[in-house]
């Protein structure tokens, strides 16, 4: 049987509402996926530390009135001071939340997950310029009368402008509560890499 006109209006506001939250996290994850195989690293810092961020806000905020509109049977308070408590939700509208409540919660574990992501994508391409530039053997042997170097070494100057430079250009359009987390974590995967390089490679400086 077809549910009630009170209850059919309920499910569609439920349906758009999962519609909605479903397109925000396919959209948030495919961008970001195409933006950061791209390193197009602008749009990626700005989806995934400025409009990531506001739709997280946004879903949780959904979460929350979703819960509060069509509780779990389980979740109804017993006794209600003033109000009476909302009616359990139908099976059809839980399911719904349920669903609603699965997707939102998606999004938050991108949001956890995104920075990793990213570092690790740096740390690839770091490790990849190091293996191409980065000498070995005979070039850290000074001499006994060889002066200490003035400059950085042109590989070190090339990996940090192809890597950190970009990604600290990138970063300045975002608010300064999340450029720092950002480029904390890029600059330990650099840094990483490279030593995981002198110690693959097992470079020695003397």
């Amino acid at each position: 049987a077809a549910p009630p006109g009170g209850l059919c209006l309920r499910l569609q506001v439920l349906g758009r509402c999962l519609a909605a939250v479903a397109a925000a996290h396919a959209w948030l994850t495919g961008r970001a996926g195409r933006y950061l195989a791209a390193w197009a690293l602008p749009q990626f810092l700005l989806l995934t530390q400025g409009d990531l961020q506001v739709l997280k806000a946004e879903a949780e905020q959904l979460m929350l009135q979703v819960s509060g509109t069509f509780p779990e049977p389980g979740d109804i308070p017993g006794d209600s001071p003033s109000d009476p408590p909302p009616s359990p939700g139908s099976p059809w509208e839980l399911q719904l939340c349920r669903q609603i409540h699965d997707v939102a919660n998606s999004i938050q574990l991108f949001s956890g997950d995104v920075l990793w992501m990213f570092s690790t994508s740096c740390k690839r391409l770091s490790a990849e310029i190091f293996d191409q530039t980065m000498p070995l053997g005979r070039h850290w042997r000074l001499g006994p009368r060889a002066e200490l170097p003035s400059s950085p070494s042109a590989y070190a100057a090339a990996a940090v402008q192809a890597v950190l430079g970009q990604v600290l250009q990138g970063a300045q359009a975002l608010p300064h509560d999340a450029q720092v987390p950002t480029l904390a974590r890029v600059t330990t995967a650099f840094l990483e890499a490279w030593m995981d390089h002198i110690l693959t490679r097992r470079i020695k400086f003397r």
